[in-house]
């Protein structure tokens, strides 16, 4: 297998989207960064990076364990039947990591000039060591991003990741607010994101620790969990205007599902079970996630099946090379907020926070909100179906597979073509990990559970 690694100053052609078999490798050395005199470039290389792990192959194949894709031929479809290798994901695990320097480099080189950078850079920090504890479970982070100084970091345990990624997102919050006389230089067009806005960074820092409080109900408990959600849920997003979206020039930085599926026509479709749960209950997004199948209706490809008639990817995320993506949504927050109202007690409010999150999900998707629709969707106040909108809403997201594993919601049946007939509950530490690293935390069971999930 081959690695893509991420230049921190060279920004152009760094959106591949080839399957983690057939990537391309860049001749960087990855434990050598860049000296650089200014933060801005290695900010910009970092953001798409994030936009890289947060919109590409991560979770375009994670997608097919949460039914809502299939795959049909090759890659895709060994990942449906649930035939994983620890060289699936090197590529994957290369990005994050190299995200993660230069993310370091800006805090540990600029910190105390550029303390709006630092936060930023924590804040990104955070999202792409969550997206790899929440995948692999330990992972390297204390010792991490020293690049020839210390070619074997300890795993750390998820448990203490996640105390990190708080922490984290804790001081980002600090610098963020300090004034703008404390900085040498001010983030602009170079945070693609937001465009310097620090008040915007700041609410994701807060929808990120909520996002983390509730990913804990089995480890907290319930209601102390919910509790520290609706706290931090104060300050984070109030509107679709805060969502993080990931940007696409349609040049050589091409939406990733729609290059995925322009080079690999067939290797997926959508999945049987999304398309169905979206056509019985008449669900308005249902031709924006799916295009017409072969006989110009909307299907979805059952993993036993591999259906290459069924639809294919729909305009809303893979329509053209220049479609954005969300990587985190106000939709999200409100979901967040649904579910701890519920564990709470507080019917009432989860109900009205629920229709809020279908009704911003219906404006992102479809333009347009439908208040009637809202309504019967929001109808039922329960975890399974406060977990199964939010399923919905979230999809070409990590969150529905958190959820899914953290809830058992929405109810899936395995592929019962598949040896192992369960679905995978983690993905495999990579064989570069496994064969250089000896201090390694290797799992080659990918039905064992992440910490948080038992």
């Amino acid at each position: 297998m081959k690695k893509i690694i991420y230049i921190p100053i060279i920004i152009a052609g760094l959106f591949l989207n080839s399957c983690q078999h057939e990537l391309d490798t860049f001749n960087e050395n990855p434990n050598s960064p860049t000296v650089v005199t200014s933060p801005k470039t290695l900010l910009t290389g970092a953001e798409i990076g994030t936009i890289n792990n947060g919109a590409g192959n991560l979770t375009r194949e994670i997608s097919l364990f949460t039914q809502h894709t299939n795959g049909n031929q090759f890659q895709s479809l060994d990942a449906t039947n649930y035939f994983l290798t620890e060289l699936d994901n090197e590529g994957d695990w290369a990005n994050i990591y190299q995200a993660g320097v230069n993310l370091n480099q800006i805090i540990k080189q600029f910190g105390s000039g550029y303390p709006y950078y630092s936060g930023m850079a924590k804040i990104l920090m955070a999202i792409n060591i969550g997206y790899a504890t929440d995948a692999w479970g330990d992972v390297p982070f204390t010792e991490a991003f020293q690049g020839d100084a210390n070619f074997s970091p300890k795993f750390d345990s998820q448990q203490s990741v996640i105390t990190q990624i708080q922490s984290y997102l804790d001081s980002a919050i600090t610098d963020l607010s300090k004034p703008t006389s404390a900085n040498l230089g001010l983030p602009a067009s170079d945070d693609i994101f937001y465009g310097g806005d620090t008040d915007k960074w700041k609410k994701l820092a807060y929808a990120m620790k909520a996002r983390y409080a509730m990913r804990l109900t089995q480890r907290d408990g319930s209601a102390a969990a919910a509790q520290k959600a609706l706290n931090y849920l104060q300050n984070s997003f109030t509107s679709s205007s805060d969502n993080l979206v990931a940007k696409f020039d349609g040049g050589n930085n091409q939406n990733l599902w729609y290059a995925f599926n322009n080079q690999r026509g067939g290797y997926m479709s959508m999945g049987k079970y999304f398309v169905d749960l979206l056509q019985n209950n008449s669900d308005p997004r249902l031709s924006y996630y799916a295009a017409l199948d072969a006989s110009n209706g909307y299907s979805g490809s059952a993993p036993e099946d591999a259906n290459s008639d069924a639809s294919p990817f729909g305009s809303y995320f893979a329509g053209g090379p220049s479609t954005s993506n969300i990587l985190f949504s106000y939709s999200e927050i409100k979901f967040i907020e649904a579910e701890a109202q519920f564990r709470l007690g507080n019917t009432a409010s989860a109900q009205t926070a629920l229709k809020a999150a279908v009704s911003a999900s219906l404006i992102d998707v479809t333009g347009s909100d439908n208040s009637a629709f809202a309504t019967t969707a929001s109808g039922t106040v329960s975890l399974q179906n406060i977990i199964t909108q939010k399923y919905l809403a979230l999809f070409t997201t990590m969150e529905p597979y958190n959820d899914w594993r953290r809830t058992g919601f929405p109810v899936l049946t395995p592929n019962q073509n598949s040896q192992s007939k369960k679905i995978p509950l983690r993905l495999m530490t990579p064989k570069s990990e496994r064969t250089l690293n000896n201090n390694a935390t290797v799992v080659s069971d990918v039905s064992s559970p992440v910490w948080w999930d038992n």
